[in-house]
């Protein structure tokens, strides 16, 4: 375990906040605002910080599901090497906000830091959609990335995954669905960034960084939980909720780990789960930084780390 130790946030994640955060509580997910006008200052909040950053040549694509087509977008890193791994890249958002858009430097980040190319993948939202649509849509990239490798240049026999918060719940959930299936899972190792794998409000870090004012609060994801899974029978799914999953047979995973987040205990939790289960895990935890921290690595030398830290990870794990 990496620790950056500090007794208040980060000064350079401090101003990353300050400037999504812009209007106080308007720049939180509520029940009283309209879900267009929450997505738009979303949208429009995280703008400037995907701007810079290391260049990639990217495509749009759509490709075909049962009931109609998902939105793909492929990076492809400054000197590509023939034949190289993939990573597909699951945004967050608490399932409800976000897009391809919104994390567009964070893929340029580790398609160049990695040398792989990226596949991010723009799921269906909640609540419009509720669970599984968003997991299924995963499913169905994942498999196309492998029956379409050889076009696309890469070794179907290294790919691995990555998201941040709601993200990181798809990546490892959709990690369970490929371990249960009759075939060796394509997916072989797991970047897990501030994952949000359960709901649990009563935490030492929800009550110490999930109060009114802070970045993420415990009432949004209540909100994004029930916007994912709520009234529906699914609400117990260990795959809607993989904390409560059996963890057996995973692949390797590497957890960034926040410690000004609400999330943090529960991401620790998961590791120590994941660790008891039998798998090949590791993890920084970051005592200065917060929730969505990697998308300030333009100011932040904080997120600088934790990006080339999980980038040489991968590559370790994919190439040796």
């Amino acid at each position: 375990m990496k620790n950056k130790k500090s007794s208040s946030i980060d000064p350079e994640i401090q101003q990353f906040i300050s400037s999504i955060m812009i209007g106080g509580d308007e720049g939180h997910v509520s029940e009283a605002m309209l879900l267009n006008t929450q997505r738009e200052r979303a949208e429009e909040t995280r703008k400037p910080w995907t701007e810079g950053g290391p260049p990639a040549d990217s495509e749009d694509l759509f490709i075909p599901k049962s009931d109609g087509r998902i939105r793909i977008r492929i990076y492809r890193p400054e000197y590509l090497q023939d034949n190289c791994p993939a990573l597909v890249y699951m945004h967050g958002g608490g399932f409800t906000l976000f897009s391809l858009d919104t994390h567009d430097r964070v893929m340029r980040e580790y398609a160049q830091r990695s040398g792989v190319v990226v596949v991010g993948v723009d799921y269906s939202l909640s609540p419009e959609v509720k669970f599984p649509t968003a997991l299924d849509e995963t499913a169905v990239a994942i498999d196309w990335v492998i029956e379409n490798s050889d076009r696309m240049g890469i070794d179907r026999n290294k790919l691995a995954m990555a998201g941040d918060s709601a993200g990181a719940n798809l990546c490892l959930a959709v990690s369970l669905m490929f371990r249960d299936r009759s075939v060796p899972s394509p997916i072989k190792a797991l970047v897990l960034n501030y994952g949000f794998f359960e709901m649990d409000s009563k935490t030492v870090s929800q009550k110490k960084y999930g109060g009114p004012g802070e970045l993420l609060t415990t009432e949004e994801l209540q909100i994004y939980w029930d916007n994912y899974v709520g009234g529906t029978i699914h609400e117990k799914n260990p795959l809607a909720f993989p904390m409560d999953a059996d963890l057996k047979g995973l692949p390797p995973s590497y957890h960034v780990i926040p410690a000004c987040d609400p999330l943090a205990d529960s991401n620790l939790r998961m590791v120590e789960k994941l660790i008891l289960a039998g798998n090949d895990v590791e993890f920084s935890v970051y005592e200065s930084a917060t929730h969505s921290f990697l998308e300030a690595v333009a100011i932040s030398k904080l997120a600088d780390e934790a990006f080339q830290v999980s980038s040489d990870w991968l590559d370790k794990k994919l190439n040796s």
